[in-house]
């Protein structure tokens, strides 16, 4: 099937069918004898549709300049709808899907972003009244904005991410991979004490621990936009290489003992 509406970046199966990304239009294949057959498209995209992911009746685009937009599939009036967009601007290099509310994107500043969609914003993306005046809906300060649940600087180009466990049996984390051939993960935290020690102990190494370039870290995390809800695991790494002496005094300052840290 022959398209001349822009490149073709992105592929995903969708509720038996195909959902293409071309250009700045989504668009809606099923398949016929000969050749694919159009369906339903969702035109007016920022730029170009990036990257692709679907599950159920939602469909997750990552936009080359302007971060995430969600989208649903009406069956009943066989149409795509503009669910909810991000109001950062982030240039989309992979993505991963969480669950049906939240997709954790990397972009090519080197930042690694979770983003939910705002309760409710679903339901009124469709309107089954047909009250609706069609230009209140096409108006972009009606379409609900996602929310930042995260945000951590890597430093290096995010190229892939994925789900995955390090441990069979074990709770999944987050996998990444960078241009440069680095893999690092994002591991959830199992309960709010892990979240208090780790983020206690990480304020007590930004002052203590050595800075071989003279970087303050949290302001190198925040290069693009400020940290958020993300514990620096590279510099809480750096406890060990501390002095005894050192480590005791933040022990002493954490209530812990060395060998508990």
């Amino acid at each position: 099937t022959k398209v001349d509406d822009g490149p073709v970046l992105a592929l995903v199966h969708f509720q038996g069918r195909l959902l293409v990304g071309i250009g700045r239009t989504l668009r809606l294949y099923e398949m016929g004898k000969r050749q694919l057959l159009r369906k339903c498209e969702l035109r007016g995209l920022p730029t170009y549709v990036k990257t692709l992911q679907a599950a159920g009746d939602r469909a997750y685009v990552g936009d080359m300049l302007q971060s995430m937009q969600f989208v649903r599939y009406d069956s009943t009036a066989n149409r795509l709808v503009l669910v909810a967009n991000d109001r950062t601007p982030r240039p989309i290099t992979c993505q991963e899907l969480l669950d049906l509310n939240t997709v954790a994107v990397g972009d090519k500043f080197g930042n690694v972003s979770v983003l939910r969609l705002p309760r409710g914003a679903d339901a009124a993306a469709v309107d089954t009244s047909g009250t609706r005046a069609l230009w209140d809906s096409s108006r972009e300060d009606s379409t609900p904005k996602l929310e930042t649940l995260c945000h951590y600087h890597i430093g290096e180009v995010v190229t892939g991410m994925t789900r995955a466990s390090l441990v069979a049996g074990g709770a999944e984390s987050l996998i990444y991979v960078t241009v440069t051939g680095r893999i690092g993960a994002l591991v959830p935290f199992a309960s709010r004490d892990d979240v208090d020690f780790y983020t206690r102990l990480e304020g007590c190494l930004r002052t203590d621990a050595s800075r071989p370039t003279g970087r303050e870290p949290q302001a190198y995390r925040s290069y693009y936009a400020p940290v958020k809800h993300v514990v620096d695991g590279d510099l809480c790494e750096n406890y060990g290489k501390l002095t005894h002496d050192e480590q005791k005094k933040i022990a002493e300052r954490l209530d812990r003992t060395v060998g508990e840290i």
